[in-house]
């Protein structure tokens, strides 16, 4: 059960208090197939928040060893808050191992999301065009995003490995205003059905010695189309390469990591549309310090 103001984002704002009820199952499997090999498979529903409660989880974090913990699915960046959103993901994803000393797997995901909210709007209350009469109108957002990665890993001798990944992302987000006539002047523009496509490629070298000394070399690719955008939005297509380095103390009770991000100090212009990890825009120092108890 969710309780809350019906808007007070987008003015004029309204007194009203709204609510939403839901009921969301969750079922996750996992299996052995065979020797080294494990199938994963997930389906949940949930309802978001508002605001604050959005950060408090009285849920499982994962299903089925996917996660399923999402503050929000149709990024904020682009649309604001929902209110009460509905949540709705499935995945499944194999995992198999050799005794060469080779891993490799894959996962698709598709997360859906969707509501209604009450933005604020002004009409006119004669019949002249001027807007002088505060009022509501409602919004509805529909999001998809359908996620198909696969990676794969080689141990190198005693102290080194390497992998690579690759990950394409296709997400959609569309917006229309029902309540109001197809004939109002300006509606157009403020219907929505946009599209990005991501496609992510990540090579990376590891050393782990025995001492507890370690480094790491990764490099990213990232590709991005946007569509449906007015004016058009333009894609994006670059790479990033990092160096990190540290020590783990035995028994891995204490970890010091120190790293250069972004060695070629590349920026960029991601929709956030697509999920992707947050990058450096500049090159960027990083140190950290690990403590296990």
């Amino acid at each position: 059960h969710l309780d809350f103001p019906e808007n007070t984002e987008f003015a004029p704002i309204s007194l009203r208090s709204a609510r939403r009820t839901r009921a969301s199952p969750k079922a996750g499997a996992i299996f052995a197939p065979w020797k080294r090999a494990t199938l994963r498979a997930a389906y949940s529903q949930s309802l978001g928040g508002l605001f604050f409660d959005n950060s408090i989880r009285l849920e499982p974090t994962q299903v089925g060893g996917f996660n399923q913990a999402f503050r929000s699915l149709i990024p904020e960046s682009v649309a604001g808050l929902l209110p009460g959103a509905d949540f709705e993901s499935i995945a499944v994803g194999f995992d198999q191992s050799f005794a060469s000393g080779t891993f490799i797997g894959s996962e698709a995901v598709q997360l859906s999301s969707g509501g209604s909210r009450t933005i604020g709007i002004l009409t006119n209350s004669t019949f002249l065009p001027i807007p002088d009469a505060p009022g509501t109108t409602t919004q509805h957002l529909d999001f998809r995003e359908r996620n198909i990665s696969a990676y794969a890993g080689q141990l190198l001798g005693e102290w080194f490995s390497a992998g690579v990944r690759f990950r394409t992302s296709t997400a959609t987000l569309r917006g229309g205003f029902p309540d109001l006539h197809p004939a109002t002047i300006g509606l157009a523009r403020l219907q929505q059905e946009d599209e990005a496509v991501l496609d992510q490629l990540s090579l990376s070298l590891n050393f782990n010695h025995s001492s507890g000394v370690f480094a790491q070399w990764e490099s990213l690719w990232s590709h991005q189309e946007n569509n449906g955008y007015t004016p058009p939005l333009p894609g994006s297509d670059f790479w990033q390469h990092s160096l990190m380095a540290g020590y783990r103390f035995p028994r891995r009770r204490a970890e010091v990591r120190l790293g250069i991000l972004n060695l070629a100090d590349t920026d960029f212009r991601l929709n956030p549309l697509n999920l992707h990890a947050d990058l450096p825009r500049t090159r960027t120092f990083t140190v950290s310090l690990r403590i296990n108890f």
